[in-house]
């Protein structure tokens, strides 16, 4: 699938130019830069939102995809192949949802697309793998969880590199994708110790009411509506950067 997606979709844009050679940094200098990105993070209310909100929801969906999902399957289902079937059908429709979302997505306001899509990404999964029993209802809600989970990514893509200054996009991204990465493997140990002991059911009742407080965020923090309020990389809503980020206006 990537192979043509590179063959068809770079034609036409222009050749990358060299970059200037890259000084050389000592250890001291590399903690002090991705100090200076959670700093960053810490003093911009959405993006610290955008950051624990995915910590959490990372950790989540590595518990239903490693564990969860995989039980269910075995327990509950006709095994590998309909795990491979459920699988494939998300991956599709996440595909499409994000394809979709960039032709069109421009049309909408951010805030609702992206609340909406993660209520029907979270819970819903965790409900219909616990009261039903059959492939049919939890292959048609992963295919809805595809498509709404396709329109996150371009939309956090989207909102981080309009609000982070292009002089600190690196340092924020490093310093947000090492927080996402911290949580993220702890999500199939714990969903494996609820399951031995609480059982299945329980389990993905108890992850998926987890997953419901983390996705009502954004319609209980005023915050998140900033998402349609921000503007270039340069032009931040209050029309400056966040106090104490060591950032430069340029």
């Amino acid at each position: 699938m990537a192979a043509p997606l590179f063959a068809f979709g770079v034609r036409g844009l222009p050749e990358a130019q060299a970059q200037r050679r890259a000084e050389r940094t000592s250890l001291r200098a590399y903690r002090r830069e991705l100090a200076e990105g959670y700093r960053f993070v810490a003093a911009t209310p959405l993006l610290l939102g955008l950051c624990l909100m995915t910590l959490v929801t990372r950790g989540l969906d590595q518990g239903w995809s490693a564990v969860l999902l995989p039980v269910d399957a075995r327990e509950e289902l006709g095994g590998a192949v309909d795990l491979g079937l459920l699988n494939a059908a998300f991956g599709v429709c996440a595909l499409t949802g994000a394809l979709v979302y960039g032709a069109v997505g421009s049309r909408f306001r951010r805030w609702p697309v992206f609340t909406i899509a993660f209520l029907v990404g979270g819970l819903p999964r965790f409900v219909v793998a616990a009261f039903t029993d059959t492939f049919t209802p939890l292959a048609v809600i992963m295919a809805v969880e595809g498509l709404a989970f396709g329109v996150l990514n371009p939309v956090m893509a989207t909102v981080t590199y309009e609000t982070v200054p292009e002089e600190l996009r690196s340092r924020v991204l490093s310093a947000t994708t090492a927080s996402v990465q911290l949580i993220t493997p702890l999500g199939g140990p714990v969903a494996g110790f609820l399951v031995d002991s609480v059982g299945l059911p329980c389990a993905l009742l108890a992850v998926g009411g987890v997953y419901l407080l983390a996705t009502l965020c954004p319609l209980v923090f005023p915050a998140w509506r900033q998402m349609d309020r921000i503007g270039s990389p340069h032009d931040r809503a209050d029309g400056s950067l966040p106090q104490g980020s060591g950032a430069k206006r340029v």
